[in-house]
């Protein structure tokens, strides 16, 4: 029970736990070097020990997991979210320092997956990886990484700093305008500059690719396209520490990931949807503020496995079906999402079917079939087609 207090007047609410019995789970983890300690690049007086970086991971884990659920239920599908392991796991790498500091992020993504998956039962779990060894020398970064997808979301630790280690320290950290020694410090502001921004940019990165493992491509605005930067709006009322796109004549390094579109239609992402909903332009600003799912990311999370309790004998009959010749997409299940993809993941086209159950078969119209390269697919029970056209 919750008791809020102002003057005269009392509210009380109650709140109810309900923990989810699943077997699919998003495990944290911390990846440790081979010869290296595990304390993560940070301020001389703050606290890098390998404890207090899974204790940052395990907190925002969870943030972004009550984040997940937040957006969905704005989008009208309840408050979905997916399960997160209680515990960091430590994991010791048998890759060098020097080893990972000199490997493209991909080939960096495959061996960690490789060593994270084996041995373990990899198909009820997804993991939320970062690497201790992240090293910026005020000129150059080392071991960094931000990519998701499979099974697996790698990231590097060059601003974990920034990041809070307790649940009072959340909004501390979003409105904390201290400015980033770049002499010693990696910034990851997106142009901004400041601790605030590093953890904003950070934290939105980390949800972004999270999404990427729940089988979720780039949109054109929110959590998918750029709105990702500015995960401070949801927590604090303060516009001021925007991410920015020009970048300053005076810095020397900033991370800031490609954007994606500028107007923005929203019309475009729902177009064929059996459900009704406003159609509304996003301008070029509101689409890289603006913090949400896209009608077609919301509605591939509410039928994915990780966010339902499905029986297991859902997961091996009945799954999707294509006839190329055809462009004809079928499922005993009923289709729900049918999407269209160029190379990059960004979303061309997307058919939602949330209120029918009943879809069984899909036919990819002609003139769209040469607007992407990969077609996918989901049914009610989660089951997932990835088809290059």
């Amino acid at each position: 029970m919750l008791v809020f207090k102002f003057a005269n007047e009392v509210l009380h609410t109650k709140l109810v736990y309900r923990q989810r019995v699943t077997n699919y789970t998003v495990c944290p983890v911390y990846v440790i070097c081979a010869d290296h300690d595990g304390r993560f690049q940070a301020p001389v007086d703050h606290d890098n020990s390998v404890q207090n970086a899974c204790t940052k991971i395990t907190l925002c884990s969870k943030l972004i997991q009550m984040l997940t659920a937040e957006k969905m239920y704005e989008k009208g599908f309840g408050k979905k979210t997916f399960k997160v392991e209680k515990e960091c796991r430590i994991i010791k790498s048998s890759l060098t320092r020097r080893t990972v500091f000199n490997m493209h992020p991909e080939k960096l993504w495959e061996y960690i997956a490789r060593e994270l998956t084996a041995g373990q039962n990899s198909k009820t779990q997804k993991y939320l990886a970062f690497l201790s060894c992240t090293y910026w020398d005020g000129q150059n970064l080392h071991g960094h990484v931000a990519l998701g997808g499979g099974g697996l979301a790698l990231f590097g630790t060059g601003c974990l700093y920034t990041w809070p280690s307790k649940l009072e320290e959340v909004l501390p950290c979003f409105m904390n305008m201290a400015k980033v020694d770049t002499g010693t410090l990696l910034d990851d502001s997106c142009f901004r500059g400041n601790f605030g921004g590093c953890f904003s940019t950070t934290l939105g990165s980390v949800w972004h690719e999270l999404g990427h493992t729940f089988d979720l491509g780039h949109s054109k605005y929110g959590i998918m396209g750029r709105g990702f930067d500015n995960v401070h709006l949801i927590f604090t009322l303060d516009n001021k520490n925007i991410a920015q796109e020009i970048k300053p004549a005076n810095k020397g390094y900033i991370i800031c990931i490609e954007n994606y579109s500028n107007t923005i239609n929203m019309k475009d992402d729902m177009s064929n949807n059996n459900n009704t909903i406003e159609n509304e332009t996003i301008d070029e600003y509101d689409s890289k503020h603006i913090i949400c799912w896209s009608m077609g990311c919301a509605s591939i999370l509410s039928f994915h496995k990780w966010f339902n309790d499905f029986k297991e004998e859902n997961n091996n009959e009945h799954k999707i079906d294509y006839v190329a010749k055809r462009n004809l997409l079928t499922s005993r299940n009923g289709l729900r999402v049918v999407q269209l993809r160029r190379e990059d993941g960004l979303v061309m086209h997307s058919w939602e079917f949330v209120k029918n159950n009943n879809k069984r078969t899909f036919i990819l119209p002609v003139q769209l079939a040469n607007n992407g390269i990969t077609i996918i697919a989901e049914d009610s029970y989660g089951n997932i087609l990835k088809h290059l056209l």
